[in-house]
């Protein structure tokens, strides 16, 4: 019985040592898991640490395209703004198209360019680096018309990172493809080199790991984002269902399975 006293003391300090160093991770690790996909009220800032530390231009365009190709690698909250916040966001959003139709990537006199704007806040944290970033995604529609617009505003500089435009305006608007994405992104100061047809343009911004999409098909016009599976790392292509780069490079050159 005494040697059984004896041992007790060092076994409950041991898991009380185990139990102070295991919970604080595993506490951090649920409140990711109660951040991820939730759609929170109370204002969340940088005294939230999200976003902490938002990246340059190139990687928060990274982030948006990861939440639209491969989310699974992002802690994503999503908020309702109040009215006085979406106010602020749809003058943004206004001044934005404004800009987008001086530049000729945009036609004139469109009945959803005026128009009050619905949304959320979404909030994008790489679970990786633990880069993070503020966005809006806002959207409208015009019933008279049957035209509809949805964009991505970037939090940082209120610039529109990428949209869809659906409008018969657009049957008339003689714009290639080619010319603007050239012109869309050489605005954001992500100029690069095109490839693709006349419908169909695609730009790989440097440092970005992205890829945009620019389509220009009867009445609509998608600036679409989308990671570049090209230049993704192993961790990307897996949650994207590609195969690794070593993989890859075996399927592309049958030799090196000699």
């Amino acid at each position: 019985m005494r040697n059984w006293k004896n041992w007790l003391f060092p076994i409950l300090t041991a898991l009380t040592v185990a139990a102070l160093a295991l919970l604080p991770l595993r506490l951090s690790t649920w409140e990711d898991r109660a951040l991820t996909g939730a759609v929170h009220a109370e204002p969340l800032t940088a005294d939230n640490n999200f976003p902490a530390k938002p990246p340059e231009l190139p990687g928060r365009v990274r982030l948006l395209a990861q939440y639209r190709s491969a989310p699974e690698l992002l802690t994503i909250v999503a908020q309702e703004p109040d009215l006085a916040k979406l106010e602020e966001l749809s003058a943004q959003a206004w001044a934005e198209l404004v800009r987008l139709v001086k530049l000729g990537i945009l036609p004139e006199k469109s009945g959803v360019y005026n128009r009050g704007f619905q949304g959320s806040l979404l909030y994008l944290r790489d679970q990786r680096d633990l880069s993070s970033a503020a966005f809006a995604l806002l959207y409208t529609y015009d019933k008279e018309t049957g035209e509809n617009l949805s964009l991505y505003l970037d939090g940082e500089s209120g610039q529109i990172l990428a949209l869809e435009f659906y409008s018969e305006l657009l049957w008339e608007f003689d714009v290639s493809a080619e010319d603007i994405g050239e012109a869309f992104l050489g605005a954001l100061g992500l100029e690069c080199a095109p490839a693709g047809s006349e419908d169909v343009a695609v730009f790989r911004p440097a440092d970005s790991g992205a890829v945009y999409w620019v389509h220009r098909y009867r009445d609509y016009l998608g600036m679409i984002l989308e990671v570049d599976w090209e230049a993704a790392d192993d961790a990307l292509r897996t949650a994207m269902g590609y195969p690794l780069q070593s993989e890859s490079s075996v399927d592309a050159d049958p030799m090196q399975k000699w």
